[in-house]
């Protein structure tokens, strides 16, 4: 069985919570929190702390299998109509995913190229990624999630004299609605982080890279936020798509590095790819829990493809994107936030059977085990 170091579960937590959530939703919280969105990141991190502090509870259940399976395991055909549910939200956020990616690089980078020939080398990118299994995928995030946060330590020091703290006055008098808006936004996308307990098998997600992992996931959207509002200021940043690529773009050092943000952007995008790799193998991963006979590297590309065409089905350009995550945070927060909360109290561990049998007990329940994890040795494999 595939096993998975601290750093590493770590490092998937920061990928998920934060690499997303940068894109343009420091501008929303922006819009409604003004001088205090960095605020929003924190209360929806508070509120994250309850489900994860949930699917932990569900882990020391169900040690040896992930959440997808304990929930098929428990209650084969119930379970299963769930994952179906599961299984249109996965689809929905790597479409709204893709689209994103696929128009932040049209805009920065490629603006003749069209964006179905874009879309169409992001996915297939990813499928690639996704056949690898989830080693291949944390192999990549431990390359490049901190190359990211290496980045974002040193921009305070390139920014320098830019930044002008008096954006943030007054420090103690928020406008508590707006905060409370904002925030709702940033759930939103930080709430992705709950991905990772339904692919990890719970003797890797431990409570210490959990929260370590939320942890740093939380602080790094912070220290962007306000990097945000103390170099663009408030008013212009509450006004933009991509903040953190408008951000990026202040970086100048000395006059032969005055486009710093082409070597910010070679490490943002393939940090966003790998996010996004992480998705289609969590909808590819659901649909074999779902049908334990199905072959999950055959059906990479069918899903893909699926994800490819909702992306432009669901969302015609970016503005409808912005403009949705207020709807799409109730789903997210009925099925990420309170949804574990209904698990946790449902998902029991069969019983041991008991006698009529020449097998011993433990090899009745190493036989169990692997029944119910489909005949799979490592958990990197589809």
């Amino acid at each position: 069985m595939k096993q998975f170091t601290t750093r590493q579960i770590v490092l998937l937590g920061v990928l998920l919570q934060a690499s997303i959530t940068l894109v343009h939703a420091p501008a929303q919280a922006a819009d409604y929190a003004n001088q205090h969105a960095y605020w929003t990141c924190m209360v929806a991190a508070i509120v994250l702390c309850l489900p994860i502090y949930v699917a932990l509870r569900i882990r020391r259940r169900f040690p040896d299998q992930d959440m997808l399976q304990a929930i098929v395991s428990s209650y084969p055909v119930l379970g299963r109509m769930l994952l179906s549910v599961y299984l249109i939200i996965f689809l929905i956020i790597f479409a709204r995913d893709l689209r994103i990616i696929t128009d932040l690089v049209q805009v920065t980078l490629l603006p003749l190229t069209p964006i179905v020939v874009i879309s169409l080398i992001i996915l297939l990118t990813l499928v690639f990624m996704a056949k690898g299994g989830i080693s291949t995928i944390v192999n990549m995030t431990e390359v490049f999630v901190p190359l990211m946060i290496l980045t974002l330590l040193t921009m305070p020091l390139i920014f320098g004299r830019n930044m002008d703290f008096a954006v943030l006055r007054p420090f103690l008098h928020p406008d508590v609605g707006g905060v409370v808006k904002g925030s709702w936004r940033m759930l939103g996308y930080m709430a992705d982080i709950m991905m990772l307990p339904f692919v990890i098998l719970g003797k890797n997600y431990s409570p210490r890279s959990a929260w370590l992992g939320h942890l740093t996931g939380t602080v790094f959207l912070v220290l962007i936020v306000l990097l945000a509002e103390l170099v663009i200021g408030v008013p212009i940043l509450s006004r933009l798509f991509y903040p953190s690529y408008e951000l990026a773009r202040q970086l100048q050092v000395t006059d032969f590095l005055d486009r710093f943000d082409l070597f910010v952007g070679a490490l943002t995008v393939p940090t966003l790819l790998t996010k996004m790799g992480f998705d289609l193998y969590v909808i590819s991963l659901t649909v074999k829990r779902m049908f334990a006979p199905a072959w999950g590297n055959l059906i990479v590309w069918p899903v893909g493809l699926l994800g490819y065409v909702c992306s432009f089905m669901l969302f015609s350009n970016i503005v409808q994107i912005y403009e949705f995550i207020r709807e799409w945070t109730v789903v997210m927060v009925m099925f990420f936030v309170f949804m574990p909360f209904v698990l946790w109290l449902l998902l029991r561990p069969k019983r041991k059977e008991e006698g009529g049998g020449d097998k011993p007990s433990g090899e009745k329940q190493d036989n169990r085990q692997k029944d119910q994890l489909g005949g799979g040795e490592r958990q990197a494999d589809l």
